[in-house]
C-alpha cells in the first residue's frame, strides 16, 4: 500500500465527493410497468360488494377447517418456504455486515533457542486488525436493499404458498367426498342391474322374456360391477391425495361423512383496482422486480471507485501476563481508494446482464398482473355457465327418474324392449352422478374464485 501525501489525498477525497454528489440512481422499470392499469369493473359481470376476509368459514365445515390448520401447520411445501424464508433472512444479515468495518483479534507466542544463545527466548504478541470498505457509492447499501426486498418477496411467497395450499386441500376435501359419492351413485346402479337382472331371469324362466334379454341383463351387472371397482380406486386415490397435503401415510383411509354443500349465495368480488394489493403473488413478482431493480444499481456502481480503510496494532511482551499491560507495541492506519481501469468489458457486462434480469422481471411481473385478472374473468363466467348447467341437470335427473320408472312398467307390460329399460337406467344414473359432479365443480370454481380474488382465510390455529 503507497502512502499518499496529505495535499493529494485531500484533493482525491473532494473529488471523490464530487462524483459522489453527481451520481444518479440507475434503474430500468418502465413508467408504464409502475402505474398498471386496471379496469373500472370486471368485464364478465361479478358482484358487487366488499370482498369476505375469511373464505374458509364461508363453507361451515369445521372438519375441514381442522384439516386446513393441519395442512398449514405439517405441510413439507410449506415448510420448504419456510426455510427459505429463514434463508432470506440470514442474506439480508450478510449484506448489512458488508458495510460495518470488521475486526480481528490475533494471539500468538514462540519459543527461540539458538547456538550462540545462552537459553530459550520467549515472545508473545496480541493484535488487532481492523478492515473498513467505505460505502462512499452506497453500493452496499443497494446490495442490502436487494436482499431486503428479496425477504420481502420471500414473505409474499410464503403467504401465497400458504393460500395455495389451503385452497388445494379445501379442494381434495370435495374431491373425496365427490368421490364417496359417486361410489354411493355407483353402488345403486349396481344394485338396480341386479333387480333387473333378476326380474329378467324370472320372466325368461316364465317363457315371457327371450335370451337377449337375459344376455343383456347379466352384461349390464358385469359392466356396473366394473365400474363400481374403478369407482372405489378413485376415491382410495383422492383420499391419498389429501393425506399428502396434510403429510399423512397416504394409506387411503380417512373417515369423512359429509355432504357436498349446495352454493346458494353469490360471492363479491370487488374491483379489479383491488386485486394487485390482495393477491400476494402479484406483491412477490413487484417485489422481485424491485430488488432486481437495486442489483441493477449495486452493478452499475461497482463500476466507480472503492475505499477501503486498513488499521492494526500490536504488542509483543516476553511475558504472557505482560501481554494486556501498557499500551501497544505499533500501530498503522491507511486507506487505499481503487479504480477500475482495465477489466476487458467485466464489470460493464455484469451491469448489462443485471439491467436484462430486470427486463426479464418486469415482464414476468407485467404476465402475472394479466394472468391474475384473467384467473378473475374466468371464474366470474364459469360461475354463471356452471349454474346454468346444474339448473339444468337437476331437472334432467327428475326427468331421467320418471323415465326409468316408466320405462320399467312398460317392459313388465311387454310394451318396450329392454334395451328401452337399459337406456333408461344409464340416463338416470349417469344423471344423478353428473348432479355430484357439478356440486363439485362448482364448489372448485368457487375456490378457484376465492384464491383468484386474493384467498384470505383465517384457521383455527
Amino acid at each position: 500500500m503507497v502512502a499518499i501525501p496529505k495535499k493529494e489525498s485531500s484533493l482525491l477525497l473532494a473529488t471523490a465527493c464530487a462524483i459522489v454528489a453527481g451520481g444518479c440512481s440507475v434503474s430500468a422499470i418502465s413508467p408504464e410497468t409502475e402505474e398498471t392499469p386496471a379496469p373500472a369493473s370486471w368485464a364478465r359481470g361479478g358482484t358487487p360488494g366488499d370482498i369476505g376476509q375469511n373464505w374458509l368459514h364461508t363453507f361451515s365445515d369445521p372438519q375441514l377447517e381442522t384439516l386446513v390448520s393441519e395442512s398449514a401447520e405439517n405441510n413439507y411445501v410449506l415448510k420448504q418456504e419456510r426455510e427459505r424464508l429463514y434463508s432470506a433472512e440470514q442474506a439480508v444479515r450478510l449484506s448489512r455486515s458488508n458495510r460495518y468495518p470488521a475486526l480481528d483479534v490475533s494471539l500468538g507466542g514462540a519459543r527461540r533457542s539458538t547456538e550462540s544463545s545462552a537459553g530459550v527466548s520467549e515472545s508473545f504478541d496480541i493484535g488487532v486488525d481492523g478492515r473498513w470498505n467505505v460505502d462512499i457509492w452506497r453500493q452496499l447499501s443497494k446490495q442490502q436493499q436487494a436482499t431486503e426486498l428479496a425477504l420481502a418477496a420471500q414473505r409474499a411467497r410464503l403467504q401465497s404458498v400458504e393460500r395455495d395450499i389451503a385452497a388445494t386441500t379445501a379442494q381434495q376435501y370435495f374431491d373425496v367426498i365427490e368421490a364417496r359419492q359417486l361410489l354411493e351413485v355407483a353402488s345403486r346402479r349396481l344394485s338396480n342391474a341386479n333387480e333387473s337382472r333378476d326380474i329378467v331371469a324370472s320372466g325368461y324362466r316364465q317363457g315371457l322374456n327371450d335370451a337377449l334379454d337375459l344376455y343383456l341383463a347379466r352384461n349390464q351387472v358385469e359392466r356396473e360391477r366394473a365400474n363400481f371397482a374403478s369407482q372405489e380406486q378413485a376415491l382410495l386415490e383422492a383420499v391419498a391425495d389429501l393425506q399428502l397435503s396434510l403429510a399423512r401415510y397416504p394409506d387411503g383411509n380417512m373417515p369423512i361423512e359429509s355432504k357436498l354443500p349446495v352454493l346458494v349465495d353469490a360471492l363479491p368480488t370487488g374491483l379489479p383496482s383491488e386485486l394487485l394489493t390482495r393477491r400476494p403473488d402479484v406483491q412477490e413478482a413487484w417485489l422481485n422486480l424491485l430488488a432486481t431493480d437495486a442489483e441493477l444499481a449495486a452493478a452499475h456502481k461497482a463500476r466507480f471507485p472503492s475505499l477501503s480503510i486498513v488499521g492494526s496494532s500490536s504488542r509483543t511482551t516476553d511475558a504472557f501476563s505482560e501481554l494486556l499491560d501498557g499500551g501497544v507495541s505499533a500501530w498503522s492506519l491507511a486507506f487505499s481508494l481503487t479504480q477500475p481501469l482495465f477489466d476487458a468489458g467485466r464489470l460493464a457486462a455484469l451491469e448489462e446482464q443485471a439491467a436484462a434480469r430486470v427486463r426479464i422481471a418486469e415482464q414476468q411481473y407485467l404476465d402475472l398482473v394479466y394472468r391474475a385478472f384473467a384467473d378473475v374473468e374466468n371464474s366470474i363466467s364459469r360461475t354463471a355457465s356452471l349454474e346454468q348447467r346444474y339448473d339444468a341437470l337437476l331437472e334432467a335427473e327428475k326427468n331421467s327418474r320418471a323415465a326409468l320408472e316408466l320405462a320399467l312398467e312398460q317392459y313388465q307390460r311387454g310394451l318396450v324392449p329392454y334395451t328401452t329399460v337399459l337406456e333408461s337406467q344409464r340416463q338416470a344414473f349417469d344423471a344423478e352422478a353428473t348432479v355430484v359432479q357439478l356440486t363439485n365443480q362448482r364448489l372448485q370454481n368457487r375456490i378457484g374464485l376465492h384464491l383468484a380474488l386474493g384467498g384470505e382465510f383465517v384457521t383455527a390455529n
